[in-house]
């Protein structure tokens, strides 16, 4: 039974009696403590007491019988309870025949505890009336009958007004909400669920109005908002925490809402720790099961998926909670068709755990799939999409087709990610079909679901991870285009869905006094780790500042979408000259489109697995390089070169080129590759960021200053500044205890070039938390977005400064990325540690080109021609790589 539910009906009870100082705290005792209950029950049952105090105790005793699972026995407590409540009155037997009817529809025996709550109405007089009436709402509502629901528990709402009694009006009013959020009346459960708290909020029932606030946030998840539902989550849970309450169910509804953001890891660290309790009631435990099963999906963990799901079914079955079993069978059964593909794909690592057969999961879904229609599920359509793909690859077609067409019924209504995903299965038909326009167009109107879904979304990291369908949708559209060697269809289809996080909506967070006090905190946790501090009193803190940062930053709404064109006309002029160099994934496999001379061509290269492992040996290289070691630069660029590209195109070795890769290749060194070399080469996330950094762009000119600031511990600070500064001599320089933070930030803001010499730490666990080490700790992405003319273009020369991370679909956040998202239209940075020395000579030329009139990639492309017969020179050069545009 929902905790709501429960508590409504020991309160319902509780009203009903006289002062007791025992019996006064058993029914809610029941459901908040129900070790305690039991034992303070038993005690009285074993004293000279009334019928009245019997009749709570067994009332009690039948409430903790019935949450933990035990059916049989909570019917017998409540029958005890009936037989005592006889003699103390017909409101108390009216509460108990309540709780008895509740039990009885729980143990699946649905007429006879209909039959119990009629009774139990018949007795009542006066206010109870209107509490059975709530009881039996809230039964309705548990059996899936929410239209009868909606009456009782608006005629309950009618008779707590009458009777004046605010306090059960807030609670019909919020359990109202609940039925008519099954019913799918978003507007009706959210008006419902604000007005049960602004009635909680007046009468001091903070806990009940904290509650509906929740219950909000499960609605904003319903409409697809993730920013409003995280936002009522940490507000719940702030009221919680100021009132020193450990609520289970608020932590399953905050996770649920972690999970929908995609935020699986944080969801599974709060679950973990709510399962581990050791008076966790298993009523609970089941939910906690359950989410922690879907964080384990989204993780790719499908052994651990399939185990906590089925734990989870078992445990719902047992309750008699048929939807949520149904559910749990379907996150199992998803788990286990993950890891049939995974087996398919590789022989290595395959899990030892029993897998069901191709023929059994087809049957199992089916089986599913009936239960869920009879349910009126709203998984359905999730679970008409796993039906469709086992039939296709059991050979059952006509049974494919059907299941999608079933559930591609519903793309033109809901929330924006089932409409997603019933474009999806439009899309699917299509393909099996081989109709290419209705394909695309099925394509197109899914990716804009989900763009609407995205589209009030002003984190970046949420952005990123808000993929929905995405990827799916793109995969399906890419494929086809690949199919027909259509390069100029691959380049729009993959861009589409590249990098979508870093060219939306730019939204800086407001002026707040309390986000910027944890930012500062977390700076100088940051530097006291960096100097070795107390590590574990400091990482535990660092972690804590970290998630207070990150909650003011997920409550950031965009103000709609804001697409860049990707009109591929357009696209030729704007590169002149340039050679655009396109790598895409494609199911797997790399293909490159090259663009030159106003012509898309269209090339299939090798394997994507293989060419990620010659980077990284290729990264291995140049580190090596950076701390002394002899390595042949040129071997390795060879190797790289010839795993991803093949033979080169003859139009890859024009003097400029762009390449804009999938995310998991942006860190590959590409200036080491000889077809590459001595291009003035750029990397771009995707074009539509680089075609966004050249809109509007001003002509390079003296507009702006230069900034030079250094950090502290490079062995060469004071040479590269010295050095630098003669080339710029109007730079505003920095340096020593005077580059702290603020200072930094002061002459950054509108420079047309900032060159920042400073230790970078780049987070892969936490990519937006990378960081430049200055005088007074570490400059974070979060201070950067405090800047409202970000330079224009900003050379970050300490080591690992370009690191990136892929996160979502297609998409990569680090310290370079998240510059790029705010404007800064071109930034130097390595993707290795670098070597100091070599660094300042590799520097000097980059600077003394650009201030000849030339480009950052003209001044890199320089660079590596000036070190070419140095092997340390040349692999500080290639480390380096020009984002942007």
């Amino acid at each position: 039974m929902n905790a709501r539910h429960a508590a409504d009906e020991a309160a319902a009870a509780a009203d009903t009696r006289p002062p007791s100082p025992v019996a006064d705290d058993l029914l809610p005792l029941a459901i908040s403590q129900p070790g305690l209950a039991t034992t303070t029950a038993l005690e009285l049952l074993a004293g000279p007491a009334g019928p009245h105090e019997r009749s709570l105790a067994h009332h009690a005793l039948a409430i903790v019988e019935r949450d933990r699972g035990r059916t049989e026995a909570a019917l017998a407590q409540a029958r005890r309870a009936v037989a005592y409540a006889r003699r103390a009155g017909p409101d108390r037997e009216a509460e108990v025949r309540a709780t008895l009817g509740t039990t009885l529809v729980f143990a699946g025996r649905t007429a006879q505890g209909l039959l119990q709550l009629e009774r139990a109405l018949r007795l009542s007089t006066g206010p109870t009336r209107h509490r059975v009436l709530h009881l039996r709402g809230c039964t309705f509502w548990l059996l899936g009958r929410y239209d009868e629901a909606v009456q009782d528990l608006t005629r309950a709402v009618e008779l707590s007004r009458r009777a004046h009694d605010r306090l059960w009006e807030g609670r019909a009013l919020g359990s109202r909400g609940d039925a008519r959020r099954a019913l799918g009346d978003a507007d009706g459960s959210s008006a419902d669920y604000a007005a049960a708290e602004a009635v909680h909020l007046e009468m001091g029932a903070v806990l009940e109005a904290t509650l509906s606030a929740r219950n909000r946030a499960l609605v904003a998840l319903q409409r697809g908002d993730v920013v409003v539902a995280l936002t009522l989550m940490d507000q719940a849970e702030e009221r919680y925490r100021t009132a020193g309450v450990d609520s289970v169910e608020q932590l399953v509804d905050h996770a649920e809402a972690l999970l929908t953001a995609r935020l699986a890891a944080e969801a599974e660290g709060l679950l973990e720790a709510a399962l581990a309790r050791p008076d966790l009631a298993p009523v609970w435990r089941a939910d906690l099961l359950l989410a922690s099963a879907r964080a384990a999906l989204l993780q790719g963990r499908w052994e651990a998926a399939a185990t906590r799901a089925r734990e989870a079914e078992l445990t719902f079955r047992a309750h008699r909670r048929h939807r949520w079993a149904a559910r749990s069978t379907l996150l199992g059964l998803e788990a286990a068709y993950a890891a049939e593909q995974e087996a398919r794909r590789s022989t290595e690592g395959v899990s030892a755990l029993p897998r069901p057969s191709l023929p059994e999961l087809l049957h199992r879904t089916r089986t599913l799939v009936r239960a869920l229609r009879r349910l009126d599920d709203p998984s359905l359509p999730e679970a008409l999409l796993l039906l469709a793909q086992v039939a296709g690859d059991t050979g059952h077609e006509r049974l494919r087709s059907q299941s999608l067409r079933d559930a591609s019924d519903r793309r033109s209504y809901g929330a924006p990610l089932p409409r997603a995903a019933a474009w999806l299965a439009q899309a699917l038909l299509a393909e099996q079909a081989g109709d290419r326009r209705a394909l695309r167009h099925s394509c197109r109107r899914g990716l804009d679901a989900v763009d609407e879904h995205r589209s009030l979304i002003g984190d970046l990291e949420l952005r990123a991870l808000a993929s929905g369908y995405g990827l799916d949708l793109v995969s399906i559209a890419v494929a086809d285009a690949e199919a027909a060697g259509d390069a100029r269809a691959v380049l729009w289809w993959t861009d589409r869905w590249r990098a979508t996080a870093l060219t939306g909506p730019a939204v800086r967070p407001p002026d707040d006094p309390e986000l910027a006090s944890q930012v500062s905190a977390l700076r100088d946790v940051t530097r006291r780790l960096t100097l070795g501090g107390e590590e574990h009193h400091l990482v535990r803190e660092r972690a804590r500042l970290e998630s207070a940062v990150r909650s003011r930053y997920r409550r950031l709404r965009a103000g709609g979408t804001d697409h860049v064109g990707r009109d591929l006309d357009r696209l030729t002029d704007r590169l002149g000259e340039t050679t655009l160099l396109y790598v895409a994934i494609v199911r797997g496999s790399l293909v490159a489109v090259t663009v030159a001379d106003g012509r898309a061509r269209l090339r299939r290269l090798g394997d994507a697995a293989s060419v990620e492992r010659e980077a990284t040996y290729a990264r291995f290289a140049l580190r090596r390089a950076a701390y002394g070691r002899v390595v042949d630069v040129s071997a390795a660029g060879q190797r790289l070169q010839d795993a991803l590209l093949g033979t080169p195109d003859p139009a890859w070795c024009r003097p400029s080129v762009l390449v804009v890769p999938a995310a998991s290749l942006l860190t590959v060194p590409f200036a080491l590759m000889p077809a590459l070399r001595d291009a003035a080469l750029t990397v771009s996330p995707s074009i539509a960021l680089w075609a966004r950094s050249r809109e509007d762009a001003p002509p390079r000119s003296s507009h702006g200053h230069v900034a030079l600031v250094t950090g502290p511990g490079l062995s060469s600070e004071q040479r590269e500044v010295a050095d630098l500064r003669r080339l710029h001599g109007d730079a505003v320089v920095l340096g020593g205890d005077a580059a702290t933070v603020e200072a930094t930030l002061g002459v950054l803001e509108g420079a047309r070039l900032a060159h920042l010499a400073a230790h970078g730490d780049f987070r892969a666990d936490a990519p937006l938390f990378s960081s430049l080490l200055l005088a007074d700790g570490p400059l974070m992405v979060h201070d950067l977005d405090r800047l409202r003319r970000p330079p224009r273009s900003v050379v970050l020369s300490a080591c690992d400064s370009g690191g990136v991370h892929p996160i979502g679909a297609d998409e990569a956040l680090g310290l370079v990325s998240s510059l790029l998202a705010m404007g800064t239209r071109s930034v130097v940075a390595s993707v290795n540690p670098v070597n100091d020395a070599a660094t300042v000579r590799v520097m000097s030329t980059v600077h003394a080109t650009v201030a000849a009139g030339g480009s950052l990639a003209d001044g890199l492309r320089d660079a590596r021609a000036a070190g070419a017969e140095d092997p340390l020179l040349a692999a500080t050069a290639a480390s380096f790589t020009v984002w942007g545009g």
